[in-house]
């Protein structure tokens, strides 16, 4: 089970980077650039929601073993699945954009500072990442366990990537940050880090949030209710 799980991050993450950044890449519009953003996390919640969560990002599968939702196993397979998913991801698009041009300047590297296109200072990006990671992973655990839970998700990604695409692309993924970085090396490797503790920074405020506005009794009902969920999942599988 766990196995099938780690196949549909890894392919989920996969297309992700994929066709989502590649879309994002070859169309460079700020308005149309959510949107297909939108789209697309509508169609892979959809598909691998019912498998394993659709997390596609460490924030996300943090808060969920931080909430008790998730084992600890369990979480280190999702990693690994996310990582992986997401390198070969963006590989395949780096080969293919290779194929289209004869130099690959911009793989949607997440930067700060000169060579963000407003020049935000690294404190702020810092801050910037945390707390709209914190705000998104949020959502995802109210949300979760309802059937609208797909769009609910994808329209508030649309929303962020709307405000931080000219900031520090509001990448609220470490496995979406770490990859181009390894691929393009340089100047985005050296500051890949803070796109790397700044979501996961952001996920655990998140948690912390969650336990604030809900009970002990409302997250029992709530948990109760996406393990039914599940439970109907696999016997339909």
């Amino acid at each position: 089970m766990v196995f099938k799980k780690c196949v549909a991050e890894f392919i989920g993450t996969f297309l992700l980077c994929y066709v989502g950044i590649g879309a994002v890449l070859q169309n460079n519009n700020p308005v149309s650039s959510p949107i297909i953003f939108v789209c697309l996390i509508v169609g892979l919640a959809s598909g691998f929601g019912p498998i394993s969560g659709c997390h596609l990002n460490p924030s996300v599968s943090l808060a969920f073993f931080l909430n008790g939702q998730m084992k600890l196993k369990d979480l280190i397979c999702y990693f690994i699945s996310q990582f992986t998913g997401a390198y070969c991801g963006f590989l395949f698009l780096y080969q293919f954009l290779k194929s289209l041009k004869n130099e690959v300047k911009d793989l949607a590297c997440n930067v700060y500072g000169e060579l963000s296109p407003t020049n935000i200072h690294v404190l702020s990006a810092f801050l910037f990442e945390a707390f709209i990671t914190c705000f998104f992973v949020y959502v995802i655990l109210v949300n979760c366990h309802k059937k609208e839970a797909p769009f609910i998700i994808a329209f508030t990604i649309g929303a962020i990537s709307y405000l931080g695409g000219n900031l520090t692309g509001g990448s609220m993924n470490p496995a979406r940050s770490l990859a181009p970085a390894l691929i393009m090396g340089g100047a985005a490797l050296k500051q890949v880090w803070l796109f790397m503790i700044a979501p996961l920074v952001g996920s655990c405020g998140s948690v912390l949030l969650y336990r604030y506005f809900f009970s002990k009794s409302e997250q029992k009902i709530k948990e109760k209710d996406e393990e039914e969920l599940m439970e109907i999942n696999n016997t339909k599988a």
